[in-house]
């Protein structure tokens, strides 16, 4: 019964693409000469980094919401402002890196959504599916799009800006702090596939050399920057303690835990760490708590985002596997942060970074 319904499934999903494969046609990849007549490239230069800026006017933006966009003029799909994401043959971390334009999904099912016209411009800040609902991935990939812009001089002429999602509270309190209004913001679960009168897509702010595991250790330092001076000012005035202990959800919990958790604890407690878990607090709020910390001890994740938001010297301690790398060991280094990762060894693993880790007991002592 299972196999038949996947066959059925896959016919409906084969009809509905050749169906709009009628009505918008077929996509092929732009010459060059399409790409030089209908695209506009400006380079802006941050911290001795080049980033592109690119106008594209009367074009389609199609997009999964997961791991591709497509800009594409007269059924011409342009190279320089799509992606693509794609795992690497033979990576265990299963990192995503931008592949050939060969590999953009509308080259094999067309544009299957209803297409939705949007007059004006049109700020396109997709940049892959971990942004949708992982907090890192949205304050250092997004939001810095904005930066880039700005530094273009176009974001105060943006009449839509396209994410990847406003369904998590983080995502729309970041925007309004950053003044950008709801009416202006565009969901990419609802807008697909849209016709711009004129589309700004920009670099993306960390990706430099296309080696996705190697660039996110390596954020450079305008992103925090950029993040610590839009949003230091709005921390609110709550009280949090100085020691805590960044707990994860039950539903995080599932892919990467601790094993050996009730020992932890004893020896948190012991040392009067306060057990918290950030993401059940408001934005403000979760400033203000990395904020006031001076000792902040947690199991690799999304939270040590916020340690940008910390004071020099905060001692920063973080439970993870030997190819877990140093995402927050950068963001704690560029930030004058004393930061120290205890390797833990991990079972029952999977996805490289994930699975049930044993804290090493006498070194968490040590160190706490």
């Amino acid at each position: 019964m299972l196999g038949l319904n996947k066959i059925l499934k896959n016919f409906y999903q084969f009809l509905v693409r050749k169906f709009f494969i009628l009505i918008y046609g077929v996509i092929i990849i732009a010459p060059k000469n399409i790409l030089d007549r209908n695209l506009r490239i400006q380079e802006v230069l941050i911290e001795k980094i080049i980033y592109k800026v690119f106008n594209i006017k009367n074009c389609r933006l199609f997009t999964t919401s997961v791991h591709d966009q497509a800009v594409i003029v007269d059924n011409k799909l342009l190279s320089g402002p799509s992606f693509q994401l794609r795992v690497k043959e033979g990576d265990k971390l299963f990192a995503r890196n931008n592949g050939h334009i060969s590999e953009n999904i509308v080259l094999k099912i067309g544009t299957p959504r209803i297409l939705r016209k949007k007059r004006g411009k049109v700020f396109s800040l997709l940049s892959g599916g971990a942004a949708k609902t992982n907090y890192f991935h949205w304050l250092f990939e997004i939001l810095p799009k904005i930066k880039i812009l700005e530094e273009s001089g176009q974001k105060n002429n943006i009449d839509f800006f396209l994410v990847p999602s406003i369904s998590m509270h983080h995502q729309t309190e970041t925007l309004k702090l950053l003044s950008i209004p709801r009416k202006k913001i565009l969901d990419s679960k609802k807008f697909k596939h849209i016709l711009c009168d004129e589309l700004f897509v920009v670099d993306h702010p960390f990706r430099i050399t296309n080696d996705t595991v190697n660039d996110t250790q390596n954020i450079p330092s305008w992103i925090f920057k950029f993040i610590r001076n839009n949003f230091l000012k709005h921390k609110s005035s709550n009280f949090f303690p100085k020691k805590i202990f960044l707990e994860r959800s039950k539903s995080l919990s599932i892919h990467r835990n601790i094993k050996n958790r009730e020992d932890v604890n004893k020896i948190l407690k012991a040392n009067n760490y306060e057990f918290v878990r950030p993401e059940t607090y408001n934005f403000q709020d979760q400033i203000q708590m990395f904020f006031s910390a001076e000792k902040i001890v947690g199991l690799h994740g999304a939270a040590f985002a916020n340690i940008c938001f910390c004071n020099p010297k905060t001692k920063i301690i973080e439970f993870k596997t030997e190819s877990t790398g140093m995402n927050s060991g950068n963001i704690a280094i560029k930030n004058d942060l004393e930061y120290c990762g205890i390797i833990c060894e991990a079972i029952d693993r999977f996805g490289g970074q994930q699975g049930k880790l044993i804290v090493p007991l006498k070194e968490l002592a040590e160190r706490i």
